[in-house]
């Protein structure tokens, strides 16, 4: 998620040597998708000692922070390691008739059963030994961290590097290519050019590496009299047009927004409609509109903005990281994707229902999905799904789609996707999980308890998608009473008290979740209800303006959006100005608004010339 990646980027720094932070590309590791039943990116999992500790999708930051603090704070008390002299120590002088009996062998045993090398395992055998002794307990040492590799004896790794380099022996100081054979050379030029490929693979798919554009400093801008000259809420094709055409005007513009880029960011098929631009996806149109904003002084603000004041001047823009004063502001914060509000909706979202087929579709490879909509980002979105999913059912509430032409042309004639007319959803339903310590799932009843599935039942194939899934070997089983077996045994086991309880005497914690199976449809000239299975449903029923920060400041129209004055850019406020979506709900295009983009940043222009806030050229 590009929206999250800078705040785990840092946070990762932050938490250095206490904790590790990881990314699991699973467009390329699906197996670990699948295993890990993930089903809404993104989703954030935390471990402790081997143990998932917790699990939620969506890009909260805050709730990240949180938890990692309490498992930081956690690994650090539990980090401890009892010694067998601190041991006997504790007994001879605490309990000494229990010292008596106690030989080397039972001491042992006991630091054996905590686990070796110290760890949660002893942190529950000092409680124990508190909770007995009156607070009494053995004395306790940080956990021993394992030597890095190769610190061990010199001579064997001299041993071992010379082995490896052959006949040619390396002299750090002097040039050595003429001694390397050409069997060596060829290696080395192998080696260098897999890594350069791993590079541009991972820089296409990591949302960290994203580029460096000039960032705000306080510290290094010169302000006109006591303030910005212009700053732009909002990293879409609006905001980041405006940014240009005032960077290009010299109004060195503060682009205040992570940088996500807006809905281009999230568009899984190519941008067709762009002029100029062909083959080319949504991120890679911001990254180009950021580039050239760059390239004329524009500077990015990458914090969400969590307040806009533009009841006095100059107008405040607070962010999470800064508080920034502006003369005008230029409001281009998009619209968020609408739901239905039918039951079920909020229940499984993160559980089959989402908005967002390019960033969820593909964990759902091979399964039977649901469309709900019938302008162009439905189909976009069905059309996404086709690639990966078994089959696509479009439920669209008229009896023609609103969408372009092209668009719609694709969708019906698509052999894999389905349109179901007429129709509307009434709900969403579905069962509620538990992911076991395994990984395999169980289905629970109303009341909590595991149900007993008929595993009998089972097609073959989905008998060992399950077993798959977990990472639980069949090899060898080919009767199908004989793989039911297995996926029994599997489940028992996991269920089991002795496999429930975490190591330290305390119950673990099972992972429940909801997982969407059909949504119940009805025809709106009929009247017939119909159930449909599906794995997954995705809601594209268009947008609402993201206008909450100026409500009350601003005049909107019924439906939220900020009205503008005919013919220009100008709001109800002087010196505020609206570009984009979050100012139209008629043409809703990548190109309207960065047209409307450039409106406003010349419409600042003027204003701000006007009120002699522009710098001396």
């Amino acid at each position: 998620c590009r929206m999250v990646a800078p705040h785990y980027k840092k946070m990762a720094e932050q938490f250095k040597d206490k904790a590790v932070f990881a990314k699991v590309d699973i467009n390329f590791n699906r197996e670990t998708a699948s295993h890990q039943m993930i089903s809404s990116m993104p989703t954030f999992q935390f471990y402790l000692f081997g143990k998932k500790r917790d699990q939620f999708s969506g890009a909260d930051t805050n709730r990240i922070m949180s938890m990692t603090q309490q498992l930081v704070r956690e690994a650090e008390t539990k980090n401890i390691e009892v010694t067998f002299e601190a041991l006997q120590e504790f007994y001879k002088e605490h309990a000494p008739d229990k010292a008596a009996e106690m030989d080397d062998k039972k001491l042992q045993d006991i630091l054996t059963k905590a686990g070796k090398g110290g760890g949660p395992g002893h942190f529950q055998l000092v409680k124990a030994l508190k909770k007995k002794y009156d607070g009494k307990a053995p004395k306790t040492r940080a956990r021993a961290a394992q030597a890095p590799a190769g610190k061990g004896d010199s001579k064997a790794g001299d041993a071992k590097a010379d082995a490896q380099a052959g006949k040619a022996k390396v002299e750090n100081n002097k040039p050595n290519l003429h001694l390397a054979t050409i069997e060596q050379m060829e290696a080395e030029i192998k080696k260098r050019r897999e890594e350069e490929e791993d590079k541009k693979v991972e820089a296409e798919t990591d949302d960290d590496d994203t580029p460096q554009f000039p960032i705000y400093l306080p510290e290094n801008r010169t302000l006109i009299r006591g303030a910005e000259q212009v700053v732009i809420i909002g990293s879409g094709p609006a905001g980041l047009s405006a940014a240009v055409y005032a960077a290009r005007a010299g109004l060195k513009p503060v682009v205040a927004a992570p940088a996500i880029g807006g809905q281009l960011q999230g568009k899984g098929v190519d941008v067709e409609n762009y002029p100029g631009v062909n083959m080319s996806t949504g991120p890679n149109l911001v990254y180009e509109m950021q580039l050239q904003a760059a390239q004329f002084g524009a500077v990015f603000e990458q914090e969400m903005v969590t307040l806009l004041d533009i009841s006095k001047r100059p107008f405040t823009v607070q962010t999470n990281d800064s508080n920034i004063k502006a003369h005008s502001v230029i409001i281009a914060t998009g619209a968020d994707s609408r739901w239905l509000g039918v039951p079920g909706e909020w229940e499984h979202r993160g559980g089959g229902v989402s908005s967002c087929a390019t960033c969820d579709g593909f964990l759902y490879s091979d399964k039977h999905v649901v469309v709900v909509g019938g302008g162009d980002a439905a189909m976009e979105d069905a059309l996404v799904l086709a690639r990966t999913s078994a089959s696509v059912k479009v439920l669209h509430r008229r009896d023609a789609f609103r969408a372009s032409k092209v668009l719609a042309d694709r969708v019906l004639s698509h052999p894999k996707i389905e349109v179901v007319w007429d129709t509307t959803v009434e709900a969403f339903e579905g069962k509620k999980i538990r992911v076991l310590p395994n990984g395999l799932t169980v289905e629970l009843s109303e009341d909590g308890s595991v149900v007993d599935e008929n595993y009998t039942k089972m097609r073959v194939k989905d008998i060992k998608e399950r077993l798959d899934a977990a990472g639980i070997s069949y090899a060898g089983v080919k009767e199908k009473d004989e793989l039911v077996k297995v996926l029994r045994g599997a489940i028992a086991e996991a269920l089991s008290p002795a496999v429930a309880d975490d190591g330290g005497g305390e119950p673990a914690t099972f992972e429940e979740r909801n997982a969407l199976t059909r949504v119940r449809a009805k025809n709106v000239k009929t009247g017939k209800v119909t159930e449909i299975p599906a794995s997954a449903a995705f809601v594209a029923i268009g947008h609402d303006p993201n206008t909450k920060m100026v409500e009350g400041q601003l005049e909107l129209d019924s439906n939220k959006y900020i009205v503008i004055k005919p013919g220009s850019s100008r709001t109800s406020v002087e010196g505020v100005f609206a570009s984009g979506d979050v100012a139209d709900h008629v043409y809703r295009q990548a190109i309207t608004s960065a047209g409307t983009g450039a409106m406003a940043a010349l419409d600042a222009e003027r204003w701000l010339s006007e009120q002699g806030y522009c710098s001396p050229a």
